[in-house]
């Protein structure tokens, strides 16, 4: 039985995979910043008789994320998964982002992967095995307008997972990287919307609202995602990256995109713009016409 450590698991991504790997034998310490958030999951698995053991862990917090890989260890030997899921969101233009927001989400977005990763290396490297799947997402490869920041602390954990596979092949542990879309995900509930009409930024601030407003209501289920996951694991011939989920289909389209051409999209008019990304991103935005 693989011994595995998913952050986030109150909801979401990190709830179904939780439940999705320890359905497949593997036994899962799932954890999350509070417990008193447990109970859904508990329930779940206690109905099912699935080996999951709820796990307290703050990904801003150096010694709760120490004390909690120590503790697996302790009880466990080892740590052969940790799944980095746990994050923040938020949305402003650049000129206003709030620093206490920005700093935040590094913190939960990077630097707690990192430092996670850093607790759990020794023992999977003392073993000769073991894998390190980050939940990264669209916007860990496209960046997009009035989500600066969440996008720099993406593109960040998806810069140090590609160094990080290279560091650790040798030594017999995979890393992947999982490039979710809009997940049908309590995060947006929870994200902070910064929106004034007054703002010189509004248009692009409307714009991120559509794309928004567009993949909550053709959400991908949390359960896609964790069913995607377990393929990361398990593939004779792994991946580093896994997209998935609505949008998801965009990144390859930008990738084929002058980075001139994508950045022209922002000072488009709106009916240019929507047509635009239709034409070259191959998704619609467009609000429907008022009768």
């Amino acid at each position: 039985m693989e011994i595995c450590l998913i952050t986030g698991t109150s909801t979401g991504i990190g709830h179904a995979t939780a439940l999705h790997l320890a359905r497949l034998g593997y036994k899962v310490y799932a954890s999350m910043r509070n417990a008193a958030k447990a109970g859904p999951l508990r329930e779940r698995a206690a109905a099912e008789n699935l080996p999951l053991v709820i796990e307290t862990l703050d990904v801003s917090d150096n010694q709760s994320m120490l004390s909690c890989v120590q503790r697996i260890i302790a009880a466990e030997g080892r740590i052969d998964v940790l799944v980095n899921n746990a994050g923040l969101s938020s949305s402003s233009p650049i000129e206003t982002y709030p620093e206490d927001e920005h700093r935040a989400m590094f913190e939960a977005n990077y630097w707690g992967p990192v430092k996670l990763t850093q607790a759990v290396l020794p023992s999977m490297c003392a073993h000769g095995r073991g894998a390190i799947v980050n939940i990264s997402s669209l916007v860990g490869r496209l960046a997009w307008a009035n989500q600066g920041a969440y996008c720099a602390s993406k593109f960040a954990m998806e810069a140090f997972s590609e160094a990080l596979a290279q560091e650790v092949a040798p030594l017999g542990i995979r890393v992947a990287i999982i490039e979710p879309g809009v997940i049908a995900s309590a995060i947006f509930e929870n994200t902070p919307v910064h929106y004034d009409r007054a703002s010189p930024y509004k248009s692009a601030m409307r714009r991120n609202g559509r794309f928004f407003n567009i993949g909550i209501a053709n959400a991908t289920p949390a359960e896609t995602v964790a069913e995607v996951i377990a393929e990361a694991l398990s593939a004779e011939q792994p991946q580093l990256r896994y997209p998935v989920g609505f949008g998801s289909e965009i990144m390859a389209r930008r990738a084929a995109m002058k980075d001139e051409d994508f950045i022209a999209l922002g000072a488009l008019d709106d009916p240019d713009y929507y047509q635009a990304l239709r034409d070259h991103l191959g998704i619609e935005l467009e609000p429907p016409v008022k009768d």
